[in-house]
């Protein structure tokens, strides 16, 4: 728990779960307080479950980029708590689902063009023949 003064008033700001595990204080620049506030200690044991804090730490400092390692960490908790959710799929089974959802739409939509050019030239069809007359 750090405490910040500003003026007259005391703000309490609870540390992040990373650095509360860790046993250290929480910066104001802790790259991990953004993912891991004092509110999500399921997803925080997710990641620390199936990665390892050595690991994600040793991952966000090889980093330079400041997207990069936002895209990195989200990667990280989804991927942790797909797989605390589906042991087996994780996010595997979550993408095929997806990839299955996709081609029957694409067949649906495939279709519905198929019935649309059946559609335009019977018109033209009946166009043709009316204009003959």
């Amino acid at each position: 728990m750090s405490i910040s003064t500003s003026g007259n008033t005391a703000v309490v700001t609870e540390d992040c779960l990373a650095c509360k595990f860790q046993r250290r204080r929480c910066p104001t620049d802790c790259p991990f307080a953004p993912y891991f506030p004092h509110d999500r200690e399921q997803q925080f044991k997710n990641m620390r479950k199936l990665f390892g804090m050595v690991n994600v730490i040793k991952l966000i400092r090889t980093l330079k980029d400041p997207s990069t390692k936002d895209i990195a960490m989200r990667t990280i908790v989804v991927e942790s708590d797909m797989l605390a959710k589906d042991p087996v799929g994780g996010c595997y089974r979550i993408i095929q689902e997806l990839q299955h959802q996709i081609e029957c739409k694409q067949a649906e939509l495939d279709k519905i063009y198929y019935t649309i050019a059946n559609c335009r030239a019977q018109d033209a069809h009946v166009c043709k023949c009316k204009c003959k007359r």
